[in-house]
């Protein structure tokens, strides 16, 4: 005896459903990935920030302890005197000098292409590490530079901080 066919339904997804699905899913991937980029870029760049602002107030107080030698700080002397290496007697000058070295190599190392000085200028949101354009005129100013890594381009400028100190 022949039994009649019963038309079958099948449950279940079908291939364009299924594409449809992972195309979504992937787009969400996708958004939240670049998030998370942008998130870490941000972090960097907060992460530089701070250290320019450490160094540079670091270098402020190492500046106001020594105020009889904040001239030498804005116009480096030569290297520590023969007196300063045998004797530990070291002048004002010859502390200024030491502090302003050790805080450029600092710069150099915590900061990618760090560089910073001190210097007189009556408009310090100027300059770059090349040419802080410092006019001689003015308050005593901290100036840091730093380049983010990863930008190129027009991208790729100097990033600053300046940091004004009191008048002596």
């Amino acid at each position: 005896v022949m039994r009649p066919r019963i038309a079958q339904h099948f449950a279940g997804f079908s291939l364009i459903e299924l594409t449809v699905a992972m195309a979504i899913f992937s787009m969400g991937l996708g958004s939240l990935s670049l998030v998370l980029l942008l998130a870490i870029q941000g972090t960097a760049e907060a992460r530089y920030r701070t250290v320019a602002t450490l160094q540079a107030h670091s270098l402020a107080e190492a500046i106001l302890l020594n105020s009889d030698a904040v001239g030498h700080f804005i116009h480096p002397p030569a290297p520590l005197s023969e007196e300063c290496l045998t004797t530990g007697i070291c002048s004002a000058s010859d502390h200024a000098g030491a502090e302003l070295a050790a805080w450029e190599s600092e710069l150099a190392t915590t900061l990618p292409r760090g560089a910073g000085l001190v210097c007189r200028d009556s408009t310090p949101e100027d300059g770059r590490a090349d040419d802080p354009a410092c006019d001689g005129a003015e308050h005593p100013v901290i100036k840091v530079f730093w380049q983010e890594p990863g930008k190129t381009g027009e991208q790729a400028q100097d990033e600053r901080l300046i940091s004004r100190l009191p008048q002596p």
